[in-house]
């Protein structure tokens, strides 16, 4: 049973592992094209400190009316360019210090929730443990894009587990979204990266996806830019779907 504090670990160290590449960076740096069509370092970041803020507004009911939705906005496409619009209203070392106090506030507060508790977020009541892995894997998803935009490497860690569960959980959400009944039962095989096997979902399941964790998560999260779907590989009657419509984000 993963705890709190595992959670917070984890999406600590992750932030951290972010950190260490933005730290390092000069001005020019910070407007390096990433991997995500249309943004550079600097938009990434300023999406991350301002989602972080959004979930601090709304987990502690403390909404600031100019950041929700505009009335002429018709998607959540416009609602994220809208923050990233803010950013780019601002210096480079601005948003770097909005993100580290943006985090740093964000996940000291949940931190300190009650995890037998839930708080609302994305239209949903999450317990505490749900909202830091709903952060992991917004930060990991964004590293890998920032590390991309860089040339560096970013090895996976056992940290994604909580992003390989978020995916699976997510699937009645995901085949939602794409317009398909939720899939029947589904078990992850999963070898981590240390080599060991995640086994998640339950063990009767007709549907069963294996392949490396990061390879799912990179689906999950929509970064396969390397052919990550086509090395899972499914048995059972939603394998297909699974593989195609995952997604664990909103």
């Amino acid at each position: 049973m993963t705890t709190l504090s595992e959670v917070i670990t984890d999406l600590r160290a992750e932030t951290a592992h972010l950190d260490e590449a933005l730290a390092t960076l000069d001005e020019r740096e910070w407007f390096t094209p990433t991997p995500a069509e249309g943004w550079d370092i600097r938009d990434t970041i300023g999406h991350l400190a301002s989602t972080d803020d959004i979930m601090w507004e709304s987990i502690t009911r403390t909404a600031n009316p100019k950041r929700m939705l505009p009335e002429n906005a018709t998607s959540i496409d416009d609602f994220t360019a809208m923050h990233v619009a803010e950013a780019r209203a601002m210096t480079a070392t601005d948003v770097y210090n909005w993100w580290r106090s943006s985090t740093a506030r964000l996940h000291s507060t949940i931190d300190s929730f009650d995890p037998a508790r839930k708080y609302p977020w994305g239209g949903n009541m999450l317990s505490p443990l749900s909202l830091g892995s709903a952060r992991i894997m917004e930060t990991w998803a964004h590293s890998l894009d920032v590390y991309a935009a860089l040339g560096r490497d970013y090895p996976d860690t056992d940290r994604i587990r909580h992003i390989a569960f978020l995916g699976l959980r997510a699937l009645p959400y995901a085949f939602g979204s794409a317009g398909l009944e939720p899939p029947g039962g589904v078990r992850l095989e999963l070898e981590s990266p240390d080599g060991d096997t995640w086994n998640l979902g339950p063990a009767d399941a007709k549907t069963v996806i294996s392949g490396t964790a990061g390879d799912w998560c990179r689906v999950a999260v929509y970064r396969d830019r390397d052919g990550s779907a086509s090395r899972l590989h499914g048995e059972g009657p939603d394998a297909a779907n699974v593989i195609r419509h995952a997604r664990a984000f909103l």
